[in-house]
């Protein structure tokens, strides 16, 4: 397994430009992710990993994370992206949060996945195709 910083792993996992990752806004919402499972740690949850998920994390909980992904300018739609892309979804999905901790590599059905919802942030609909490395829309 190699040991990546998160940037460098996003890049090498999703298979796309540094720019695109920038652009999304994903290195601030992994620290605000990571901000919320280091406070539950703090707190004594069994599995902080989990408590960053919508549907596993108390009201206070979700109602900060809500606020912290505010402030990084991300609409209503797009939190609903990042908190799929980050922190796994009903349909299998681990997120990208709990792939990174346990340096996973990605399926090519994981890869494709993520890259539709990083397209969906990046662009804001699933038309084109411009997250290849070097050939990024502006």
């Amino acid at each position: 397994m190699n040991n990546f910083v998160f940037p460098d792993w996003l890049v090498d996992e999703l298979d796309c430009d540094e720019q695109v990752i920038w652009r999304a806004k994903l290195i601030p919402a992994f620290e605000v992710f990571v901000s919320r499972v280091e406070e539950a740690k703090r707190r004594g949850a069994k599995d902080p990993l989990r408590t960053v998920t919508n549907s596993r994390s108390g009201g206070n909980s979700r109602v900060c994370t809500k606020r912290m992904l505010d402030q990084l300018g991300f609409t209503r739609d797009e939190r609903r992206v990042i908190f799929r892309l980050f922190a796994g979804s009903p349909s299998g999905w681990l997120g990208l949060l709990e792939l990174f901790v346990y340096q996973i590599e990605l399926t090519t059905e994981q890869r494709v996945y993520a890259r539709r919802q990083l397209k969906l942030l990046v662009h804001g609909d699933l038309a084109g195709s411009h997250l290849r490395r070097g050939a990024i829309a502006a």
